[in-house]
């Protein structure tokens, strides 16, 4: 590259896009990804992969934001090392989306906290960026001596993965949930008993083992407060959303709005770990539901509307992310 190029304006804009605007991307998006520290923010798919593989997701959480950090510091204080480290962070953040996309999510990343926007746009401004930075040249600027820089970047990127880890990992807590109990020996008319469960900071849902399975062997379903013991009666639909979930609306108003084929009761999916939405929420079409709600403090990892099918206590079908006009999961509708 030609001293020229460096110092035109082509070294002057590759400059501010390298050592401004990609780190001032990526620092965002580490920020909220702090701010927030939910699990819930990690790509979709990739997050299940993790979550297979047996790794702590918030553990993940915490080295994932402090890799970011990590790679701003270099972006902004070592100009050797500047384009090469974009180009990279660029390139991975192209793949995890496309990974993403290719395996059918469509509506969040998590990339910039939990109003991220859906990631092929996500994918259109970092592959946008990514050829840019490829493309130009930089014009090379120091702000301090390399050996300095080195070890000021060296000291920041330990301090802040430090900080990520104990924000993170350190505030995931197990919490404490009192559920009614019901006797197996006793008629399912009435509650017999309650107990005190404990839960985890977060959880992964997996239906795929659910059908055939009785519902109280379920560990999900047994974490649910004011489940009514008839769930266990004849046939019954156990409905998980959220109230500001329009694809949850949409399924229950085409399906549940007048007069369900069966007793349906509706699980509250808490949008965070502090609890429900405060705003947002959709009118709920389904008035002869009964509604109770999963407890505040663990974080819902899972994919609304969930459609459980039961008949006298035992799952018939499960279905995470039910589809409003080709159910899996209805059969008591007759699909």
């Amino acid at each position: 590259m030609s001293k020229q190029n460096q110092n035109g304006r082509a070294g002057w804009i590759g400059l501010v896009l390298v050592r401004f605007i990609v780190p001032l991307w990526i620092g965002i998006g580490a920020t909220v990804k702090l701010a927030e520290r939910s699990p819930k923010l990690l790509p979709e798919h990739l997050r299940d992969a993790l979550d297979v593989s047996g790794i702590d997701l918030h553990w993940a959480l915490a080295w994932f934001i402090g890799i970011e950090i990590a790679a701003v510091l270099i972006m902004v204080l070592l100009p050797r090392l500047a384009r090469e480290v974009a180009i990279f962070m660029l390139s991975v953040f192209c793949l995890v989306l496309l990974y993403e996309i290719f395996n059918g999510n469509v509506t969040n990343c998590g990339c910039l906290g939990s109003y991220s926007p859906a990631p092929w746009l996500m994918l259109s401004i970092d592959l946008a960026m990514l050829i840019a930075v490829i493309a130009l040249p930089v014009r090379h600027l120091s702000y301090m001596p390399d050996r300095l820089a080195a070890m000021l970047t060296s000291f920041a990127a330990i301090f802040f993965f430090i900080l990520a880890y104990i924000h993170v990992v350190g505030s995931a807590k197990d919490i404490q949930v009192v559920v009614p109990q019901i006797d197996g020996s006793q008629p399912s008319t009435s509650v017999d008993s309650t107990t005190t469960i404990t839960l985890p900071p977060y959880y992964t849902l997996d239906v795929s083992d659910w059908s055939g399975k009785p519902i109280r062997e379920i560990e999900l379903i047994s974490w649910i407060p004011d489940l009514p013991p008839s769930i266990e009666e004849g046939q019954q639909y156990l409905i998980m959303y959220s109230r500001t979930c329009e694809h949850c609306h949409e399924l229950l108003l085409e399906h549940f709005s007048y007069d369900p084929p069966a007793p349906t009761t509706l699980v509250a999916i808490p949008e965070s770990t502090d609890g429900f939405a405060e705003g947002g929420g959709l009118d709920n079409p389904c008035l002869d539901c009964l509604e109770v709600e999963l407890p505040v403090g663990t974080d819902w990892l899972m994919t609304p509307p969930i459609v459980i099918s039961i008949e006298d206590g035992v799952v018939q079908c499960a279905q995470e992310s039910e589809e409003t006009y080709d159910p899996q999961c209805l059969p008591w509708h007759g699909f």
